[in-house]
Formats: C-alpha cells, sequence, structure tokens
C-alpha cells in the first residue's frame, strides 16, 4: 500500500513538471521483474513488460544474446550501448494489456491508447548479467545427478572438475574423460551386475578413469573404436569392446591388459537455463512533444529466462 501511495506521489511529479525539467523517477518495475522476450528477423530482440499500473516498457535491441552465453562456465556481464539500433522505450497506457500481445508483433495494437511516450536518447548502456537457473532438481549435464550434489567438498560447483579438462562435473557428461558417459557408469551395475566401484579402490566408475583397476585407463580398452569410425572420428564407446566374448567389456574385465592410445574424446552437448539480470546505467528518455526528459541512473529492469539447446562446450 506505501509503495502504490509513493507511487501515485512520484507519477504526479513526473508528469506534472515543467517541460524541460530533467527528472529522476522510482517505476513500478525493478531488477526482480519478470521480463519477456521476443525476437524478430534480423536478430531484432525486445524485452518487454508491461506493469500492473499500465506502464509499458521495452528494451529493443540487436545483440545476439546467444554469442554471450555459448560456452560460459561462470556468472558474466555484457552490455550494450543505448544508440539508434539499441533504445528504451517507455509509455503510459489508458488499460491493461498483455505484454507479449502488445510487443511481439510487428505493429502494436491499437488499444490500449498511449497517454505519454518517452524514447532514449544516445548514451548510456544496459547491463546483462548472466546466471545459470540452479532451482533444486536442475541436472544441467543430464548425467543423473543433480547440479547441487556435483559441487566439491568446498562447496565451490564451478572449480569441481574431477577430470581437470576445465569443465566443472556439473556441465560435464563425462565426469572422468574415459568416454563413457555418466549417466551409463551410474547405471552400469544394472547391466552388468557389478558394483558401482568396479576395482575397490573408494572411487565411484563414474569418477575412476580406469573403472576396473588393470593399470589401463577406461578410454584406451576401447579397441574396435577405429574400425567402426574414421580416424578423424573413431566411435567412442568401450562399452563395445568384449575380448573375451564373458559379457564385460575389458574396461571392466581387469584380466584384459590390451590397450590402444585414444586421446580424442566425446562432445560435450548440454541443454541449458541462465537467469540473465537487466539494469539500465545512466539513460536518458525524452518525450519528442513536450520536451520533458527522465533519467535513469542506475535502474533495475527486471530478469528473463534464456536457453541454448545441444550447446557444444569446449575442453579448455
Amino acid at each position: 500500500m506505501q509503495r502504490l501511495f509513493l507511487l501515485s506521489i512520484l507519477s504526479l511529479l513526473l508528469f506534472s513538471c515543467d517541460d524541460g525539467d530533467i527528472i529522476v523517477s522510482d517505476f513500478n518495475f525493478d531488477q526482480n521483474s519478470a521480463l519477456n522476450l521476443c525476437e524478430f528477423a534480423g536478430d531484432r530482440k525486445v524485452l518487454h513488460i508491461v506493469t500492473e499500473s499500465n506502464e509499458a516498457i521495452s528494451l529493443i535491441f540487436d545483440q545476439n544474446i546467444l554469442e554471450n552465453v555459448e560456452n560460459i562456465i561462470s556468472p558474466e556481464t555484457f552490455s550494450v550501448t543505448i544508440n539508434n539500433s539499441n533504445r528504451v522505450n517507455y509509455r503510459r497506457l489508458n488499460g491493461s494489456v498483455e505484454s507479449n500481445i502488445y510487443f511481439c508483433q510487428e505493429i502494436p495494437p491499437s488499444e490500449p491508447t498511449v497517454i505519454e511516450e518517452f524514447t532514449s536518447t544516445t548514451g548510456g548502456n544496459v547491463e546483462f548479467t548472466i546466471t545459470r537457473t540452479s532451482d533444486s532438481g536442475v541436472d544441467t549435464d543430464g548425467d543423473g545427478i543433480d547440479d547441487i550434489d556435483e559441487q566439491g567438498p568446498d562447496n565451490d560447483i564451478f572449480n569441481y572438475d574431477t577430470d581437470g579438462d576445465g569443465l566443472p562435473n556439473f556441465l560435464d557428461i563425462d565426469d572422468d574423460n574415459d568416454n563413457v558417459l555418466t549417466n551409463v557408469e551410474i547405471e552400469i551395475d544394472i547391466d552388468f551386475g557389478i558394483d558401482l566401484d568396479t576395482d575397490g579402490d573408494g572411487i565411484p566408475d563414474y569418477l575412476d578413469s580406469d573403472d576396473d583397476g588393470d593399470g589401463v585407463i577406461t578410454r584406451y580398452e576401447d579397441l574396435n573404436a577405429f574400425e567402426e569410425g574414421t580416424t578423424s572420428r573413431p566411435v567412442l564407446n568401450p562399452l563395445n569392446d568384449d575380448t573375451n566374448d564373458n559379457g564385460i567389456p575389458n574396461y571392466l574385465d581387469e584380466t584384459v591388459f590390451e590397450s590402444l592410445v585414444i586421446d580424442i574424446f566425446r562432445e560435450n552437448s548440454v541443454s541449458r537455463r541462465f537467469n540473465i539480470t537487466v539494469v539500465f546505467n545512466n539513460i536518458t528518455l525524452e518525450n519528442a512533444t513536450t520536451q520533458r526528459t527522465i533519467r535513469l541512473d542506475s535502474q533495475g529492469f527486471g530478469v528473463f529466462t534464456f536457453g541454448t539447446n545441444d550447446e557444444i562446450l569446449e575442453f579448455r
């Protein structure tokens, strides 16, 4: 109730000042507001929201978000400069409307009508802060282990990297780089009637580069990798090799020592979700008719969710 009263007072100040006044205002949106995203031809993006007080705010920009989130490990920030291509628009409407209906069309609907409109001038920037979604039950790499359980003994999810390949375990589909996927090694006991720790060394198979403890690392016991594939694109699957024909793959059979050097790894493909928080910095909005302006020194705009599908994370 107090916030609505404050907004009413601020709104009165905002829209009753003399022409040309620079106004600093507190809007009915902030960095926690849920934003929507529309994408148009030519990489044009529109982030938008229509608030309960019928404020329609949009950020139109040309930045390819995907370029800024692909292959990111830890949270990062990027920004876009406000100019003719990247601009902020603020409107007061005379009625309510669903944000996607209003903004996700080339021509906005005629209703509700615009009471007053402000558009950004050149200068300032919009800051995007990228963080991963981290709700309970999230398993980013799809390996059967929730992210929260792949954060290591010091609770640092971004630096717990068992195989040292530069990919933290929560983003690594093969945590020990043995070319047997983690989700397969977690379930392998069901198929072969063995324990998750085949060699009993205290390291579970999905984190053990030599699962049977015979001195030959697992990926080197994939003897027919090049027979089934090519030199440049071998079929990387140690599960396929069973020299003794006893139903146990070589990499789980401690009596088999034959090896083949294979230092090629399976592509690390994941689908991820990001929360991206948006903040306006040093932006001026101008009403072309009245010449009144609004200054946004540091104004949270909101947060939106963005995802990638089958993204290949590069080893570092």
